[in-house]
């Protein structure tokens, strides 16, 4: 390839998706693929827009690869946004409203519902093993009436925070998982093992 050529590629505006496995879920990044996502302050100037649209305009303006499974985005608007910002900043502003997250992965950034998804199947367990215990007389009915109110707490908080922020934080996070904590000892159910590595925030 000539230097010509080679100049023009390095600087190629086009934002293709990669399918991954043969499924749903695509890589979107700028062509050439930058060796790391932007972590300065990059200017962004998007018009309300499709949030599939949005995604590709993100990853070519930033350079970042952002996974996603593509059906998510389906019918979503996000809003306009515009000037200096970080691309997690941008993403986040982009995806408010939506009902999606988003997190730092591997180098690139994932677009999905993990976390909603992971305290929802903890509460349905919690909820099951309360009504089981409440069965054998095991919890009193009134431990049984407080724990449902802070599993529906935590049930409604985790997608509200997530659908204004587009994510939640690590506070957040060890707050609701403490909360559980706390439920699951108080019904007799052992916590679930921390990650691998799991390491407590600063406060």
């Amino acid at each position: 390839m000539s230097a010509t050529l080679r100049k023009a590629a390095m600087f190629s505006p086009i934002v293709r998706p990669f399918a991954l496995l043969g499924c749903g879920v695509a890589l979107l990044a700028a062509l050439p693929a930058m060796a790391e996502c932007a972590h300065g302050k990059v200017r962004v100037d998007l018009p309300a827009q499709r949030l599939d649209e949005r995604v590709q305009a993100l990853a070519h303006a930033t350079g970042c690869f952002m996974e996603v499974d593509t059906a998510l985005l389906a019918d979503k608007q996000a809003k306009r946004v515009r000037g200096r910002m970080t691309a997690r900043n941008a993403l986040y502003l982009s995806l408010r409203g939506s009902g999606l997250e988003a997190a730092p992965y591997k180098g690139h950034w994932r677009i999905d519902q993990r976390q909603q998804q992971r305290f929802a199947r903890r509460i349905a367990t919690l909820r099951a093993t309360t009504a089981e215990q409440r069965e054998r007389d095991a919890i009193s009915g009134l431990r049984a009436r407080d724990v449902a109110h802070t599993l529906r707490h935590v049930e409604k908080a985790v997608p509200r925070e997530i659908n204004e922020q587009a994510h939640l934080n690590v506070l957040d996070r060890v707050r609701y998982n403490e909360r559980l904590d706390g439920v699951a000892r108080r019904i007799g159910a052992p916590p679930p093992p921390l990650p691998l590595g799991w390491v407590a925030p600063v406060r």
